[in-house]
């Protein structure tokens, strides 16, 4: 087969997809004469669409999997600009002289890099790259919860991480999340990350998640609360008009929306 345009080429993974149940990027790509590269913008093209669910190495039909953990660099490289304007809004609630958790994750890691210069805070978080980021700035003094590091992610977890935040109360926490749907709730690919996100819910007088718009409507394996135990859910503007619904479902469940621009 010839190179085909864009197009053509989801609809032949689709048509593959139906009939074999599983595509392969590295088969696609020979089938179809492009790079592995392109077959996997394909994959993440039809996966926002709701029309497969991207796994390792290839995709399958919609109901036979859930979104899985990625390693951080592939997180870090998704949705960069949303990323980037969710932690500039989420930055801007902070306080002068509050205490903040922090969740793992990208997202949450563009909050640490928005935080107002010389402003005096305490941030407690269980992400190894959010402590280097904010460990020479002389303005925040950096708590780390301890527990076990999680290979290829850079978070910590277990009992030592749940303990910790059992005995800490803090002004706002903000986590992360994979899944954000009015009905399942708010939701994560792991299961030992579920006690201690309610950990963190439980320490803080406010609540928000942070997640962008691909996120709405998902539902990931484990749930970690209701969207009304969540204060706010900060996303990117883009929401608005790529899932409406969605943003009307999670308000009349009666979460707060901000969205960023």
């Amino acid at each position: 087969m010839g190179p085909v345009l864009a197009e053509e080429r989801r609809r032949q993974l689709l048509q593959w997809l139906e009939e074999e149940g599983r595509i392969q990027v590295t088969d696609a790509a020979r089938r179809l004469a492009v790079s592995p590269m392109t077959v996997r913008r394909d994959l993440e093209r039809l996966e926002a669409d709701g029309l497969l669910v991207r796994t390792r190495g290839g995709a399958l039909p919609v109901g036979t999997a859930t979104p899985r953990e990625l390693p951080y660099a592939s997180k870090r490289a998704r949705q960069v600009e949303a990323k980037r304007k969710i932690g500039r809004l989420a930055a801007s609630l902070v306080q002068a002289g509050e205490t903040v958790v922090l969740d793992a994750g990208s997202t949450t890691l563009e909050i640490a890099r928005h935080l107002p210069p010389r402003v005096a805070l305490k941030v407690v978080t269980n992400d190894l790259l959010i402590a280097r980021e904010l460990a020479d700035r002389e303005d925040i003094d950096v708590y780390v919860t301890g527990g076990l590091v999680r290979r290829g992610v850079y978070s910590l977890q277990g009992p030592e991480t749940e303990a910790y935040l059992r005995a800490t109360h803090v002004d706002r926490a903000f986590l992360g999340a994979d899944g954000v749907d009015a009905v399942y709730g708010l939701s994560t690919t792991n299961r030992q990350k579920v006690p201690v996100k309610q950990a963190m819910l439980a320490a803080a007088e406010h609540t928000y998640v942070v997640a962008d718009h691909t996120k709405l409507g998902r539902r990931a394996f484990a749930r970690f609360a209701a969207v009304g135990e969540v204060g706010a859910l900060i996303c990117d503007e883009e929401a608005r008009t790529a899932c409406p619904s969605q943003l009307a479902a999670l308000e009349e469940a009666g979460l707060a929306i901000l969205l960023a621009t």
